[in-house]
């Protein structure tokens, strides 16, 4: 079962603060990143904390930190025939899960997640489990209503997410379709400025990929 995690962050200074780093984080990314900032309007809309570690009102400000790894998780494994004590990362896959899973509910709405370190050409997107869309040399990884299935999901946050920016949205699809029906699309800068003019749910990497800060419009 999972813990509650989420935070809103009601009080003004924690809000404003998340607001900048969310921004920062945009204007690090690329197209529909960039165009998202042109975009959002932070001025509306709730922000939350997504996170499994427990955070002081100190540490919640502080989004280029981690918190981890959790001792209790410490697992053995093997490199090399040799044994090693690893400690996973914590990390905040289902919870953000559940917010895609939920913003999908109308089937006219598309999740689009940026990956900053793929290129169209690597082949292990050919193996991939997510639906790829590129726009020129830029990789994306595409949710659509039909994929509403949190296995799905979280496959395709685990290929998309990278460090030290990962930016991810859902809008409506626009007049041109996304990804209907094909694993692999081109994406046009209309359909991504229409994407980001739509966009009522945007959320990026925080606290060096343990948890992410969500923005949602109403």
């Amino acid at each position: 079962m999972m813990e509650p995690v989420a935070s809103y962050l009601l009080e003004e200074k924690q809000r404003a603060a998340a607001v900048d780093y969310m921004m920062q984080q945009l204007g690090s990314g690329k197209t529909l990143a960039k165009l998202l900032l042109e975009t959002v309007d932070f001025e509306r809309g709730t922000v939350a904390i997504l996170n499994v570690v427990q955070l002081s009102e100190t540490q919640m400000r502080e989004f280029n930190w981690g918190r981890g790894p959790l001792a209790q998780s410490a697992q053995y494994i093997e490199i090399q025939w040799q044994p090693f004590l690893a400690y996973p990362t914590a990390n905040s896959y289902e919870h953000v899960t559940e917010v895609i899973y939920s913003s999908l509910e109308d089937p006219q709405c598309v999740c689009i997640l940026q990956n900053m370190l793929a290129s169209p050409g690597d082949p292990w997107l050919k193996r991939a489990k997510s639906r790829v869309a590129t726009h020129g040399p830029e990789v994306y990884h595409i949710l659509i209503s039909s994929d509403r299935r949190k296995e799905k999901i979280e496959d395709t946050l685990r290929e998309a997410e990278s460090l030290p920016v990962f930016v991810g949205a859902v809008g409506r699809q626009p007049p041109d379709r996304i990804a209907d029906d094909s694993e692999h699309v081109t994406l046009s800068l209309g359909q991504l400025k229409s994407f980001a003019k739509s966009a009522h749910c945007l959320f990026v990497g925080a606290y060096d990929g343990e948890g992410y800060l969500v923005w949602k419009d109403g």
